[in-house]
This record gives structure tokens, C-alpha cells and sequence, in this order.
């Protein structure tokens, strides 16, 4: 196996994309660090710097080449918490980019905020000033280093910069990108790098807060791409995690989130520190790297994870399913329920993600086609508020429709009978990234009549949890339900 392919155990990823190719960039960097960067701080201070055993092969894996010769990465997102020198690994990455990129090269170091920004570039100025060979090439500023020879620039940039649109850079280094909440920034910067040869945009983030930002939706990107949903070999995606449902004090959760403690280059007593005297979402997010609810699940901790089974649909038992359509910008849920004999509704979920043009009507449309012919489906379950057109043209060709307006005398029994049957473990799923992400994502909205589920103030996709709702409250009340091909209006 060639070095740098796959992790150790130890500390390998919670996510990642794997390799695809041997060749790599990443020992050029790695050698490029020794020769001239310093550890300036801590009790190593003054030593060359040597990456950790998971940084090497975290940049070769960042680095990978295609067998034509080219970056195989365009985009990539690394997850990280706290002391874990991502400072460091980023300044590594922006002054090679500097010395070893492109003739004219365009490097930038991007952040939400101008001083977060700095943080970075101050690391990659201090480590060029202190080469003597890197001082003697490099012009140093205060937002700028040059290149002299190679006509090659880094610089700093933040959100507040209005000049994005006109750069055209080859490599951007975003930091902490949980902190910007738009993506304008994001996205100007990887269009205008659209001309460059091997344009590189590598993000390094802790977990954030909200999953509707511009990091959230490509963590959400990546663990798809890491499962195989997505086909996508141009984004890499690193991400280290611990599991959702692990106590404060689980020591096998913090090595699987910090792989530092796992190569035991951090103390434990400093993660026990932590965790007595920090708040638990910040805990949670800033050392356990966990994306952090701003309110509370409608579901307790580790109760959706406690029901992911391998357990599979049986083709010979009917099936229930349930449909969350949506306007132009949000995503489309379907989520198929069967209960099986021995009491568990084990589901299934196709989740499509909103495009410029609008939502995917027709590729829908097919999707439930295909299942009607594949499956035993009893009910396609649906709000007629934005599917009654389709549900008319299924209808026709003989798909059983059930109409399930989400009205809160519908919806508020059907969430508590969903919330009853995943407490006691009568509902499996396979753990997709994305149905656990927007299962999770839904909150509880109380009413004068009782609770039902919201998208809650950070307006983030719940379009399975509503889909996986209607599905379980048809699929474990009307089994017995005699269906016809035309559409049912159903109310009680």
C-alpha cells in the first residue's frame, strides 16, 4: 500500500473521502515545512517543524494527483477542534502555495473577520521572516507578501473586502468557516479562481452552529461525497467528529474527535479541564468538533442514532411512503416506512437538494414511479399544498395518492407517535448523513393543541423529518387500509 493511502485507526477521520490515486504533492510540503519552517512556540520552540503522523497524511491526501498530472481536489473542507494546529498546517499550505505555485500565483487567506483572517497569514509572515531563505525572496507587509521572482502575492482578505469580484486566485485558504453566515464571500472566490490551472480552495473549520450556512451545507456535502451518495472526485472532505450521542466524559469520543490525543501529543487532563469548565455546547463544538443546535432537538440526545440498523426493506412486505415536497429553494424529501414482523418500521430516505432552476419535479416523479413497480407501496402519502398537479398525473397511472395536509390536527398526533415509536427504538434507518442532519435539524413548536415540528429560527432543511413523520403515522396506522388508485382525501 503505497504511503499515505488509508489512516490508522488511531486517529482516522469520522469522514473523509478516500484516495483514488497514489501520486501526490503532499511530501513536497511536508519537506517544505521541515527545511524551513519553526515551531516559534511551546516547549519545542526553535525545532524544525515535522507535521504529525495524521497531518502528513492528511496533506498527501489533500495533494493526491490524477494519472493525467493534475490536482485531483478543487474544493476541500477539513474539520478540526481546537489545539490542533490548524494555524500552523494552513501557513504551511498558503507559503508553499506562494513559493511552489503557479507563475503570477494569487494566494489568499480568507476569513469572516479581518482579525480571525490574520491569524493564518500573521503564522505564515512569522515563518517567513524567520527562514532566512524565504526573507530574502518574500517582500513582507502588513496584508501582503510577495514574490518577487515568480510575480506571486499572499493576502489577507476578509468579508469586508468589496473587491472580491475582480481576483482571480489560485489558491484560498478560508479559516474557521462556520463564522460567515453568507456566502457571498465563498462563493466570489471560488468563481474567480474558475481560470486558473489547479485552483485550490481548501477550508479549515471547527464545527459551527447552524448547518444552513455556507459551512454547514458543505459539511453536509461532504459526508454525502464520504458515503458514496455523491459522485463527486473534485471535493476532498476530512472530518473529524465525535459520535452524537457520547457522554462529556467519553475518552473513546475524544480520540476519535481530536486525533492528537490519539497520537498522545494532547493531555488528557487538558480535555478533563475542559469539559468540567466549559459550557457543553461550547465543549461539544469547540473540542468534541459536534455542530451545535441553537435549540434543542425535537428528539433526546442520541435516540435517532441509537435506531440505525442494517436491518433492510423486504420486497415482499408492503411499504408505506411518505413525501415532503417544497418550494424552489428548499430540498425534496421521500421517505419509505415497512413494518416488518418483528415490530420495528425500518425506513429509507431519498433527499434531493434544491438548484438554480427550481426543484427536480419530474426526476421526483420518476423516483416514485420506480417504486411503485419495485415495492409493494400501499400509500404515496403527500401535502396536496405543493404536489397536486404531480399527485394527479400518478394518480393516472395508478400510484396509490393519500393526501396528508399538514395542518396541526394532523401533524401533532402523527409527531408524538413518531417521537414514541424512535424513543423505543421502533424505527431503523442506515444512518445517512443527510436524513440524520435533517431529522436532527427539526425542533418543537408548541401550539394551544400541542407540539409539532419546526424548522426553528435558523430555517434549516427538515424536509425528511416531515417526510419520515407522515410515512411512520400511515405505515403503523392503516396496514389494514384498503387502497384505491385514485387520490383519498384522508382527515382523521
Amino acid at each position: 500500500m503505497p504511503r499515505g493511502m488509508l489512516p490508522t485507526a488511531k486517529w482516522q477521520p469520522t469522514f473523509y473521502t478516500p484516495r483514488l490515486h497514489t501520486a501526490t504533492d503532499g511530501d513536497e510540503i511536508i519537506d517544505f515545512a521541515r527545511e524551513h519552517f519553526l515551531v516559534l512556540k511551546g516547549f519545542r520552540a526553535g525545532m524544525p517543524l515535522d507535521f504529525t503522523t495524521w497531518q502528513k497524511w492528511l496533506l498527501r491526501a489533500l495533494y493526491e494527483r490524477t494519472p493525467e498530472g493534475r490536482l485531483r481536489y478543487r474544493r476541500a473542507l477539513i474539520g478540526l477542534p481546537r489545539k490542533h494546529g490548524k494555524s500552523l498546517m494552513g501557513s504551511a499550505i498558503a507559503v508553499y502555495g506562494l513559493i511552489a505555485g503557479e507563475s503570477g500565483a494569487e494566494n489568499y487567506v480568507v476569513a469572516g473577520d479581518r482579525q480571525q483572517a490574520r491569524i493564518i497569514f500573521n503564522e505564515a509572515k512569522s515563518q517567513v521572516l524567520s527562514s532566512p531563505l524565504l526573507a530574502a525572496e518574500c517582500k513582507v507587509y502588513r496584508d501582503v507578501i510577495e514574490m518577487p521572482r515568480f510575480g506571486s502575492i499572499l493576502r489577507v482578505l476578509s468579508s469586508e473586502f468589496k473587491g472580491q469580484a475582480g481576483l482571480n486566485p489560485s489558491l484560498v485558504l478560508f479559516d474557521e468557516l462556520w463564522n460567515q453566515s453568507r456566502s457571498d464571500l465563498y462563493d466570489q472566490m471560488t468563481l474567480g479562481s474558475g481560470a486558473r490551472l489547479e485552483p485550490l480552495v481548501v477550508s479549515i473549520t471547527t464545527a459551527g452552529y447552524d448547518l444552513d450556512t455556507v459551512a454547514g451545507r458543505l459539511y453536509q456535502y461532504g459526508k454525502q461525497c464520504a458515503a458514496g451518495e455523491i459522485d463527486d472526485p473534485s471535493f476532498g472532505f476530512w472530518w473529524w467528529e465525535a459520535p452524537a450521542d457520547c457522554g462529556l466524559d467519553d475518552k473513546k469520543a475524544w480520540a476519535i474527535s481530536n486525533p492528537n490525543l490519539a497520537e498522545r501529543l494532547l493531555d488528557p487532563d487538558d480535555m478533563r479541564t475542559a469539559m468540567l469548565q466549559t459550557d457543553e455546547a461550547a465543549f461539544r463544538r469547540w473540542r468534541l468538533n459536534q455542530w451545535v443546535r441553537a435549540q434543542e432537538s425535537w428528539l433526546p440526545a442520541g435516540a435517532w442514532e441509537g435506531c440505525r440498523s442494517d436491518q433492510g426493506i423486504i420486497d415482499e412486505l408492503p411499504v408505506w411512503v411518505g413525501l415532503d415536497m417544497a418550494l424552489k429553494h428548499d430540498s425534496i424529501a421521500v421517505v419509505i416506512a415497512q413494518p416488518q414482523p418483528d415490530g420495528v418500521v425500518v425506513t429509507r430516505s431519498q433527499i434531493w437538494q434544491p438548484r438554480d432552476e427550481g426543484v427536480d419535479v419530474a426526476g421526483v416523479e420518476q423516483y416514485l414511479r420506480s417504486l411503485h413497480l419495485k415495492y409493494q407501496v400501499q400509500e404515496f402519502v403527500y401535502d396536496p399544498a405543493y404536489f397536486q398537479r404531480s399527485a394527479e398525473a400518478l394518480s393516472d397511472d395508478g400510484l396509490p395518492m393519500v393526501e396528508f395536509p399538514q395542518s396541526s390536527a394532523r401533524m401533532i398526533p402523527a409527531c408524538g407517535h413518531a417521537y414514541e415509536l424512535i424513543v423505543n427504538k421502533k424505527v431503523a434507518h442506515d444512518g445517512s448523513p443527510t436524513y440524520t442532519d435533517q431529522v436532527l435539524s427539526a425542533a418543537q413548536r408548541m401550539t394551544d393543541q400541542g407540539w409539532r415540528l419546526s424548522k426553528g429560527k435558523s430555517k434549516r432543511k427538515i424536509d425528511a423529518a416531515i417526510a419520515l413523520v407522515m410515512a411512520l403515522d400511515r405505515a403503523t396506522s392503516r396496514q389494514t387500509a384498503l387502497i384505491s388508485p385514485n387520490i383519498v382525501q384522508v382527515w382523521s
